[in-house]
């Protein structure tokens, strides 16, 4: 008997999303899985070598740069669509150009949707039978909020994607010279603390080296930024596909992220745990959902706070054991994969008791008037939802009508605004360069940041 499949819709293979498709496959083909999974991958442009390296192995469940055809034909045979979401152009733009045959759609939040650029708006909960958020920091958000939205809340699940931990084998702490901190992941202040370099500078250890493996992001400008500090600090190692080499040489796991940042499960702070790394990180929603305090982690406030914990650690090798010990009993009991794959299932399932319906996304706002292009300025206004008013406020009025006040308020967007992936002004861009409004701010913002280039890519 055929397996019911799910059809992701997901925009790349790379870093941590690529990760989280990977396990999916992984489990769904290794155990005694109730639902076959496949994947239709909308940025063709981003998909790298290594990428498809690493899913050799499942290369007939993953549809790349298809047509719409394709697409259409894919979405008429799936049982269950699940749209594996961050704030990206081709998303929306696939949303608003579909009409969707009749489906099951599950809105698979990978960020914790509280933060713009990623921001969950009402939009696509309303699209959506089921808001499957990878964090329990989404219930903050005020459209799961408000007793006016108890049908928004009724859709709302959680799910732990399953790390394939089995890929680490043994992990084996190695022995080293001096007290290596890491860091892996995105390498941009649109997720790192914007003075990550100044507060790891400032950590009064001998010996201290910072090793870095950045997955993507402003690697040069932030290199060039690292060298007015110590000589050496900083090892900047690049993307390591064997993470487990870097884990088995550091003492602590060091993750300082801002106070704004999209992430979600960060399955990097559960690989440190797993690897039995005591993991200082600030104490922002989605890190709460991970850390337990002093027991499984550090959490800390503010910027003297984190070089504190880090030194004290140093200080204390007997306390490094014991919270790096609690952190890996913690994701061996709490975390299993297999465990977590069923429980994923288990939602597939209830999905399954929903009538298929026909759906379009219509929520989007009219165009400006202008005759020229505009698609990519509507569909980045959309997806800030209720967290850009600067930005329709300036599309309403036209770029003549945009005043001094507007303008002003663009060019002081938040740094995860300005980065070049992650849904900001010029990742939408980059897919829409002919667009009028998107060209108009993103000048604005370079007005205000010399760091900022209208090409990327």
């Amino acid at each position: 008997m055929k397996k019911p499949f799910v059809l992701h819709i997901a925009t790349n293979l790379n870093g941590g999303p690529g990760r989280v498709h990977l396990s999916t496959l992984k489990f769904s083909k290794n155990t005694t899985a109730s639902f076959a999974h496949e994947f239709i991958i909308l940025d063709e442009k981003h998909v790298t070598s290594d990428s498809l390296e690493l899913f050799s192995e499942y290369s007939d469940c993953l549809h790349i740069g298809k047509n719409e055809a394709f697409i259409k034909e894919k979405m008429d045979e799936a049982d269950i669509i699940q749209i594996d979401w961050w704030n990206h152009p081709l998303i929306y733009n696939l949303l608003i150009n579909f009409t969707f045959p009749p489906s099951r759609v599950i809105l698979c939040s990978h960020v914790n949707g509280l933060t713009r650029p990623n921001i969950i708006t009402k939009g696509l909960v309303e699209f959506s039978d089921i808001c499957l958020a990878t964090t329990k920091a989404t219930r903050k958000h005020p459209l799961f909020q408000s007793e006016v939205n108890i049908q928004h809340r009724k859709k709302l699940r959680y799910a732990t994607f399953p790390i394939d931990f089995e890929r680490f084998g043994t992990i084996k702490p190695k022995a080293h010279e001096g007290f290596n901190v890491g860091y892996v992941g995105t390498f941009d202040y649109s997720k790192m603390h914007r003075n990550f370099l100044s507060m790891s500078a400032a950590v009064n250890v001998p010996k201290i080296k910072f090793i870095i493996c950045d997955q993507s992001g402003d690697k040069e400008n932030i290199k060039l930024e690292a060298q007015k500090y110590s000589a050496g600090k900083f090892q900047f190692m690049g993307f390591i596909e064997n993470i487990k080499s870097i884990l088995e040489v550091l003492d602590v796991f060091g993750y300082p992220l801002n106070a704004n940042h999209f992430g979600g499960g960060e399955q990097v702070i559960v690989e440190a745990m797993y690897a039995g790394l005591p993991v200082v990180a600030f104490s922002n929603p989605s890190e709460q959902e991970i850390i337990s305090h002093n027991e499984t982690g550090i959490l800390v406030k503010d910027e003297q706070s984190y070089a504190k914990a880090i030194k004290a650690l140093y200080l204390n090798p007997s306390e490094r054991t014991r919270i790096g010990m609690n952190a890996r009993r913690h994701v061996i009991e709490k975390l299993d994969p297999l465990k977590l794959f069923q429980e994923l299932e288990s939602i597939y399932k209830e999905v399954m008791g929903f009538d298929k319906i026909s759906r379009t996304f219509n929520t989007l706002i009219k165009k400006s008037g202008v005759s020229r292009n505009d698609l990519g300025a509507r569909l980045f206004v959309e997806s800030l939802g209720h967290k850009g008013s600067e930005f329709l406020q300036s599309f309403e009025s036209g770029l003549e009508g945009s005043n001094d006040n507007i303008k002003k308020m663009i060019k002081k967007v938040e740094i995860g605004m300005k980065t070049i992936t992650k849904g900001s002004i010029l990742q939408y861009l980059y897919f829409f360069p002919n667009d009028t409004f998107l060209n108009f701010w993103a000048d604005l913002i370079s007005q205000e940041d010399d760091n900022i280039t209208k090409s990327p890519f």
